[in-house]
């Protein structure tokens, strides 16, 4: 077998002119080299060196026909070799390398600042963002397609995760509907109330239908629209009723509702980063869930 040392020692005896220049170069002994060069000459059962061996250290070596034909080649072997252990360096050291994130539309104005500190701290990361729903994200990631997604729990078995955040659901109604004395909601006293829900692609609107279902109702869905400022003017057009998780109803403008706490069941939504269990993480996907941990 043909080793990297034995082409670099060729190499190196032809580039500086002799094998003790050589030996100096690469910080090894003299005889080191020649035994070097005669194994891969043993190997390839053709001399690369017009003079005997025994000859050489007293004077500059000459190639043979094919030793030029091997050394051009062995020149190119010895790059793409560097090239290959400078490209480990660069992906360790996070200087290169890809991060595939996977966005569900509920929950991704969270992750905007993180997005925007991680590029500013890793520019070389070549970072692609897809949104999508909750189960073409879970499929992305089982298919190797993704690195990374937003998922809501409860998470499955074949993911692993790290938290984001976790807000409990409230009902946000027009205030006319609620009435001034009402503090709380119960799901069951929304049985016939029309509902304004989030576009159902991500995890919470079927989150609310199946805990709707256990009370035994089918929820009265009117409509569902992943456009917030379209579904609270709904709602302050007193269309429906709406449930959010309660990050949202700090952030948006909620003039003329009321925000209530949702009771009997106290319903979460729990966001979390997941990614296939059991694989083994790249130095993108370490350094973005660090960065997770620290900007939300």
């Amino acid at each position: 077998m043909i080793t990297l040392k034995q082409l670099r020692c060729f190499v190196t005896v032809v580039k500086t002119g002799g094998f003790l220049q050589a030996s100096i170069q690469l910080n090894l002994t003299q005889p080191t080299v020649t035994k070097s060069i005669s194994n891969l000459e043993e190997y390839l059962g053709v001399a690369l060196f017009d003079k005997p061996l025994t000859h050489r250290k007293k004077r500059l070596v000459n190639l043979t026909e094919i030793g030029e034909h091997l050394y051009i080649q062995a020149v190119d072997i010895l790059q793409k070799a560097d090239n290959l252990e400078q490209t480990v360096v660069d992906y360790q050291q996070l200087i290169g390398g890809k991060l595939r994130l996977g966005i569900s539309p509920l929950g991704s104005e969270i992750l905007s600042k993180a997005i925007f500190n991680f590029y500013q701290m890793h520019p070389s990361i070549e970072t692609s963002l897809i949104e999508d729903g909750a189960e073409s994200l879970k499929q992305a990631l089982l298919e190797g397609q993704l690195d990374v997604a937003t998922l809501m729990k409860p998470i499955d078995d074949d993911f692993d995760y790290s938290s984001i955040c976790c807000y409990p659901v409230v009902v946000v109604a027009n205030k006319n509907r609620m009435g001034k004395r009402k503090t709380k909601v119960t799901l069951k006293s929304l049985s016939n109330a029309p509902l304004i829900l989030f576009t159902s692609n991500s995890s919470f609107t079927p989150m609310i239908i199946e805990n709707c279902q256990s009370l035994g109702f089918e929820p009265n869905i009117i409509c569902q629209t992943n456009q917030w400022h379209l579904l609270l003017d709904m709602v302050k057009q007193d269309m429906g009723v709406t449930l959010l998780p309660q990050y949202y109803t700090q952030k948006l403008d909620l003039t003329g509702l009321v925000c209530l706490p949702l009771t009997q069941p106290q319903l979460k939504w729990e966001l979390v980063m997941a990614w296939r269990r059991h694989r083994l993480l790249t130095p993108s996907m370490r350094a973005w869930l660090d960065n997770i941990r620290k900007n939300i």
